[in-house]
Formats: C-alpha cells, structure tokens, sequence
C-alpha cells in the first residue's frame, strides 16, 4: 500500500461512520500501540473487523516499515487455510491503511478463557498449530504468537 508521500492525518472513527462508501463503523473492538480494530458492517449487512494503522501517530522515519508490515499481514492473511484469519480487502482513511478481515465474534482466546467459555483446550491447541503449519507452507512465520492473538470463530 503506497502512501506516495502523503502526510497522514488523524482519523477518528466513530459509529456510523462510513469508509470508502462500503463499510458503516459500528464499534471500537480495540487499540494497540499501532493500531485500531473496529467492528464494521457493509452495506448488505455483512460483519467485518476493520484494522487501521495509526499513521498520524506514528514517527515518520519508521512509517515506511510499518506500512511494509502491514501490507505483509494483509498478503499472509490471504494464504487459504480456515485455521487462519483472511483479510478481504485494504485502503485508506486519510493516509492511513486499512485491513477488513473476517470478524470473530467468539473474542481472542485470552478473553474466552478467562470468562470460561473454552472448554476444549486441546481442539483449540491442534487449531493453532495447523494454522501454524499453513503460515509455514507458505513460507511465513507468526512472530507474535500469544492467547490475545488467538481469535475464536462462534
């Protein structure tokens, strides 16, 4: 995703809001030092997550790297395999790149865990290791495997 040298601009996204003419903000999921995950819908009702890196935050000598991260997630994301989340496509909010991935609605692991709603540790464990083996195929390796990076489908 080339940003062509355009100064990012901050990008606060509320309910309602509309990206690209497809996709309605429903609700913050969360933030991270990088980034904002949102609940979104299309317009045929379709639920998504909506993942945009906070650019306009972010020191410009390290924006390059981050944006080649990002676009490196969105391609990994595209690898088939339904142990894995799939991004279904990417674009821009005021300078900032933009992901829309399947939403899992059954949270991150760490979440579901700590709430008891996993009870069959070992199905999810076999899961994330066929994941595993699909990144590896494909000749990429998840450098931040970790239960809040785990998401359940319902």
């Amino acid at each position: 995703m080339q940003q062509n040298n355009f100064i990012p601009t901050q990008c606060n996204l509320h309910q309602g809001d509309l990206i690209d003419n497809k996709y309605i903000v429903a609700n913050m999921l969360g933030e991270g030092a990088f980034g904002q995950v949102f609940k979104v819908k299309d317009l045929s009702g379709g639920v998504f997550a909506l993942k945009v890196l906070m650019l306009w935050k972010i020191e410009p000598e390290i924006r390059t790297k981050l944006i080649q991260r990002f676009d490196m997630e969105y391609e990994t994301s595209r690898i088939p395999s339904k142990y894995l989340v799939h991004s279904l496509d990417k674009g821009l909010i005021n300078g900032n790149p933009y992901i829309i991935m399947e939403y899992c609605s059954g949270g991150d692991l760490i979440s579901a865990a700590e709430n008891g709603r996993v009870s069959d540790y070992s199905r999810i464990a076999e899961s994330i290791l066929l994941g595993l083996r699909d990144l590896h195929k494909n000749g990429k390796v998840h450098r931040d495997l970790k239960p809040e990076n785990v998401l359940l489908r319902s």
